[in-house]
């Protein structure tokens, strides 16, 4: 089997990855997306709040590898501030540039884009 190597980026964020807190801060509405199953080795919530347009604060929770927690809490850091209708105009694996995440594990990247995307669609149909 061979040796998986991750960057600093990774390390840092996987180690202080804090999916949730238990003070919720006020906002206007929350979007929430989920994708992915435990059972296959990936799976992502969301919670986005939101005030007026913008997110104000991300939340998530996340079942996967070092690289898709960190991917997790790096958009989560990411996206906060970002108009509800554009969320990820890069496309997760543009996002993730600096996790440098092999090839091989780009497919878990787009169950977190899954996740966004359930998000879009919610403040759409508000």
């Amino acid at each position: 089997m061979a040796e998986v190597h991750y960057n600093a980026l990774v390390h840092e964020l996987f180690s202080g990855a804090q999916p949730t807190r238990s003070a919720e801060p006020p906002a206007d509405r929350c979007l929430s997306g989920e994708a992915g199953s435990i059972a296959l080795g990936t799976w992502v919530r969301l919670k986005l709040e939101i005030r007026g347009t913008r997110v104000t604060n991300a939340r998530f929770r996340v079942y996967g590898c070092p690289h898709t927690v960190a991917a997790t809490a790096w958009l989560a850091q990411q996206i906060q501030g970002r108009e509800t209708s554009n969320l990820l105009p890069e496309g997760i694996a543009r996002l993730c540039q600096p996790l440098e995440v092999p090839v091989e594990k780009l497919g878990r990247l787009l169950v977190i884009e899954d996740a966004v995307r359930v998000c879009e669609q919610q403040a759409r149909s508000v």
